[in-house]
Protein backbone atom coordinates (compact mmCIF):
# COMPACT_ATOMS: atom_id res chain seq x y z
CA UNK A 1 0.00 0.00 0.00
CA UNK A 2 1.39 3.33 -0.74
CA UNK A 3 0.45 5.00 2.16
CA UNK A 4 1.83 2.52 4.43
CA UNK A 5 4.95 2.85 2.74
CA UNK A 6 4.80 6.86 3.95
CA UNK A 7 3.88 8.15 0.24
CA UNK A 8 1.04 10.59 -0.39
CA UNK A 9 -1.20 10.34 -2.93
CA UNK A 10 -0.35 13.58 -4.96
CA UNK A 11 -2.53 13.46 -7.54
CA UNK A 12 -4.44 10.17 -8.26
CA UNK A 13 -4.73 8.27 -11.41
CA UNK A 14 -6.26 11.40 -14.01
CA UNK A 15 -6.05 11.33 -17.71
CA UNK A 16 -4.71 14.64 -19.17
CA UNK A 17 -6.04 15.59 -22.70
CA UNK A 18 -3.43 17.65 -24.65
CA UNK A 19 -5.48 19.22 -27.43
CA UNK A 20 -4.41 17.68 -30.81
CA UNK A 21 -2.29 15.45 -29.61
CA UNK A 22 -2.25 12.29 -27.05
CA UNK A 23 -4.50 12.13 -23.81
CA UNK A 24 -1.62 11.13 -21.18
CA UNK A 25 -2.71 9.07 -17.54
CA UNK A 26 -0.44 10.22 -14.82
CA UNK A 27 -0.42 9.31 -10.82
CA UNK A 28 1.61 11.58 -8.93
CA UNK A 29 3.29 10.32 -5.50
CA UNK A 30 5.03 12.28 -2.93
CA UNK A 31 7.73 10.63 -1.09
CA UNK A 32 8.31 11.50 2.89
CA UNK A 33 10.96 14.51 2.11
CA UNK A 34 8.11 15.76 -0.20
CA UNK A 35 9.90 15.03 -3.30
CA UNK A 36 7.01 14.42 -6.03
CA UNK A 37 7.70 11.26 -8.04
CA UNK A 38 5.26 11.04 -11.49
CA UNK A 39 4.29 7.86 -12.80
CA UNK A 40 3.49 8.72 -17.03
CA UNK A 41 0.99 6.24 -19.01
CA UNK A 42 4.01 4.37 -21.66
CA UNK A 43 1.48 5.09 -24.56
CA UNK A 44 0.82 8.80 -24.23
CA UNK A 45 4.25 9.29 -23.33
CA UNK A 46 5.69 7.87 -26.39
CA UNK A 47 3.63 9.45 -28.74
CA UNK A 48 4.16 12.97 -26.82
CA UNK A 49 7.52 12.58 -26.64
CA UNK A 50 8.33 11.96 -30.58
CA UNK A 51 10.52 14.37 -32.40
CA UNK A 52 9.58 16.92 -34.39
CA UNK A 53 11.22 17.28 -37.51
CA UNK A 54 10.12 21.46 -37.60
CA UNK A 55 11.64 22.09 -33.85
CA UNK A 56 14.50 23.19 -34.94
CA UNK A 57 12.86 25.81 -37.26
CA UNK A 58 9.85 26.37 -34.92
CA UNK A 59 12.81 27.11 -32.21
CA UNK A 60 14.84 29.55 -34.32
CA UNK A 61 11.20 31.53 -35.40
CA UNK A 62 10.51 31.67 -31.61
CA UNK A 63 13.93 33.21 -30.68
CA UNK A 64 13.83 35.07 -33.24
CA UNK A 65 10.69 36.63 -33.08
CA UNK A 66 10.67 36.84 -29.17
CA UNK A 67 14.35 39.12 -29.69
CA UNK A 68 16.23 36.72 -27.70
CA UNK A 69 19.55 37.43 -29.33
CA UNK A 70 18.98 41.32 -28.71
CA UNK A 71 18.43 40.51 -24.87
CA UNK A 72 21.52 37.93 -25.06
CA UNK A 73 23.61 41.08 -26.47
CA UNK A 74 22.64 44.06 -24.20
CA UNK A 75 23.42 41.56 -20.87
CA UNK A 76 26.99 40.42 -22.70
CA UNK A 77 27.44 44.87 -22.97
CA UNK A 78 26.40 45.35 -19.50
CA UNK A 79 28.77 42.68 -18.20
CA UNK A 80 31.50 43.73 -20.75
CA UNK A 81 30.79 47.21 -18.78
CA UNK A 82 30.88 46.03 -15.32
CA UNK A 83 33.85 43.85 -16.16
CA UNK A 84 35.52 47.21 -17.35
CA UNK A 85 34.80 48.93 -14.02
CA UNK A 86 36.20 45.86 -11.93
CA UNK A 87 32.80 45.31 -10.93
Amino acid sequence: DVKAAGYTVHTPYVSLDTPGKATVQVVILQDPDEHEICFVGDAGFRDLSQVDPAAGTLLADAIEADKSNEWAEKMAAREAKMKAKGV
